[in-house]
């Protein structure tokens, strides 16, 4: 981890035109932006583990971050690659309690870093601002009741196209973005099965007949989406 040398002017263009910090007022903005940190993370290196005590929120500016959650064995399971405006680290923010994900950078990657400290102050100096910040979770946790009630209950190959359709949103586009151009998702096919609860094997049939169909492409770098809108009306 280390230090990032920038024109911030760069990073609020990206954090200001995305995602849960483009919906809050100029003065939050202008605030976070102030007292928040740039830090670099290498391909593989943790921003935090499960366990690890809180430490502040974090917004990815550039690169990618896997998160996943830690099961009771240890093992993890990935619940998101994120883009560019993606926040996290928001849940131990409002609880106190330590990490229940790890976040790891894939590729070279960038975050805004809003220390604990600096949250504490601003939540303190207005107490009003916890309802900005509960948006963070609030968006997480709608995204995730979605898929839940709406995509679990799915046959795998539908469920496997709601699923990415819905990554590609998740992708934090600008709002211009007709959802319509070709998004690359750097995910791993084992990562994809974990996420449909499947075997890989299972996954990878469910892949082959979105493939077959025009909608995605697998390829070393991903999961290429043609068109995330296709998918999302995608019937087996």
């Amino acid at each position: 981890m280390g230090e990032w040398k920038v024109d911030k002017r760069a990073v609020a263009q990206v954090l200001e035109g995305r995602g849960w910090l483009a919906e809050q007022p100029a003065d939050l903005r202008a605030e976070i932006l102030a007292r928040g940190r740039l830090r670099t993370y290498a391909d593989g290196q943790a921003v935090y583990r499960g366990g690890d005590a809180p430490d502040g929120l974090y917004a990815l500016v550039t690169g990618r971050m896997r998160l996943a959650t830690v099961q009771e064995d240890g093992r993890e399971v990935v619940i998101l690659h994120a883009g560019p405006g993606h926040w996290f680290g928001e849940v131990s923010m409002v609880d106190g309690l330590p990490r229940g994900q790890t976040a790891v950078a894939r590729g070279e990657s960038v975050v805004l870093h809003l220390a604990a400290q600096a949250f504490a102050q601003i939540v303190g100096a207005d107490p009003r601002r916890w309802a900005n910040f509960a948006g963070i979770l609030s968006r997480h946790l709608r995204q995730a009741t979605h898929y839940l009630g709406e995509v679990l209950a799915l046959p795998t190959p539908q469920r496997t196209a709601r699923l990415l359709a819905l990554l590609c949103r998740l992708e934090e586009a600008p709002p211009d973005d007709t959802g319509c151009a070709p998004v690359l998702l750097p995910l791993s096919q084992e990562d994809l099965a974990g996420m449909l609860g499947l075997s890989r094997q299972t996954a990878n049939r469910a892949l082959g007949r979105l493939e077959r169909a025009g909608l995605v492409r697998r390829g070393y770098g991903g999961i290429e989406v043609r068109d995330a809108g296709a998918l999302e009306r995608f019937v087996d």
